[in-house]
């Protein structure tokens, strides 16, 4: 090949990668992955409290649980297996020995 047909081939192909490339991040930046469904979902909340909400809060009273055991439970014994050494499975899921 001659240079200048190397030239003809790589000019064209460079300005087709540049263009792909700015296209791409073009469509990057216009394009939205949030639906608009999400967008009404994470409007951001009122930064102000009712601080006479949160004082009549801290005035009630703590209620303490009447019984209390300081014992841990025991774990619930696992079920025995059957011995399946020699069975078969039917159709219907169950063993036939």
């Amino acid at each position: 090949m001659k240079k200048k047909d190397l030239l003809i081939i790589l000019i064209p192909t460079l300005i087709f990668v540049i263009a792909w490339i700015g296209f791409s991040i073009y469509d990057s930046a216009v394009t939205s992955t949030i639906s608009s469904q999400e967008v009404s979902q994470i409007t951001p909340i009122d930064p102000t409290f009712n601080t006479a909400v949160i004082s009549e809060l801290k005035k009630r009273n703590r209620i303490e649980p009447k019984y209390v055991t300081s014992e841990t439970p025991s774990p619930t014994p696992s079920p025995k297996l059957t011995n399946t050494k020699n069975a078969e499975a039917t159709s219907g899921g169950a063993l036939k020995p």
